[in-house]
């Protein structure tokens, strides 16, 4: 979608931090680290004067340029909403999904300041204070993609096969499997977390983004309603 050279930031990052960045200043003042959702993780951020990790930009510069015939990407563990503003703001249709109240009502917030700046972009951005999956949610289309960055919870091996199980409507799925459902950094670990993916009925993964500690991102073909080989053939071509 984006022709991005190595390293470069993708477009809108700069603009959202600049527009973005006070509010939530403002809101963890006001509210408190608990009240605006932003506990340690946003708070860091906030006192560092960073909206996007990079870790986030680097996946999104990976999303604007890799090639995948994708129109949505959905995201599970939304937080304040910075990586799907992003690529919304690209051009994406996107969807998060964040359980957490606070922090989805700030996300809510942020989204709100977008669409007073640029609402033709925003109009891409959907927000959901949900656990995914939503029975509210529109389903996933021929060329939606779902990713997840860091969703850590504590679950039953029941519910984190459900969640995966959900997760197959999509005819792609990213996920950084260091950090999916289960926190396992360590190398060695890697093949428990793939090995949870099979388990759900997903295929033979690709390696999409390796950024060692900062995460593993690795691609999936999820439902079966189109051709899921053509189609990661089609991304490979282009690497």
């Amino acid at each position: 979608m984006t022709d991005l050279k190595d390293g470069s930031e993708p477009p809108w990052s700069g603009r959202l931090l600049e527009l973005l960045l006070p509010v939530i200043r403002e809101r963890i003042e006001r509210m408190g680290v608990e009240g605006s959702g932003a506990y340690n993780f946003y708070d860091t951020r906030a006192k560092e004067g960073r909206l996007l990790l990079g870790y986030e930009l680097a996946l999104a510069a990976k999303l604007l340029s890799c090639g995948l015939d994708i129109d949505r990407i959905d995201e599970i563990g939304s937080g304040f909403g910075q990586l799907v503003f992003l690529l919304g703001w690209n051009g994406f249709k996107t969807t998060g999904y964040e359980a957490d109240g606070p922090r989805s009502t700030t996300a809510t917030a942020l989204r709100d300041v977008l669409d007073r700046v640029d609402p033709e972009r925003t109009r891409n951005i959907r927000l959901f204070n949900a656990r995914f999956p939503f029975f509210r949610a529109p389903p996933p289309g021929p060329k939606s993609l779902m990713v997840t960055t860091n969703i850590v919870y504590t679950s039953t091996e029941r519910e984190r096969l459900a969640t995966l199980k959900a997760m197959r409507r999509y005819p792609f799925v990213i996920s950084d499997v260091q950090r999916c459902i289960v926190h396992r950094p360590e190398p060695e670990q890697e093949p428990e977390a793939l090995a949870m993916f099979a388990e759900a009925g997903f295929g033979a993964p690709e390696l999409f983004l390796d950024l060692g500690r900062g995460g593993r991102y690795f691609l999936f073909a999820g439902s079966p309603r189109r051709d899921p080989v053509s189609m990661l053939r089609r991304y490979w071509s282009v690497q």
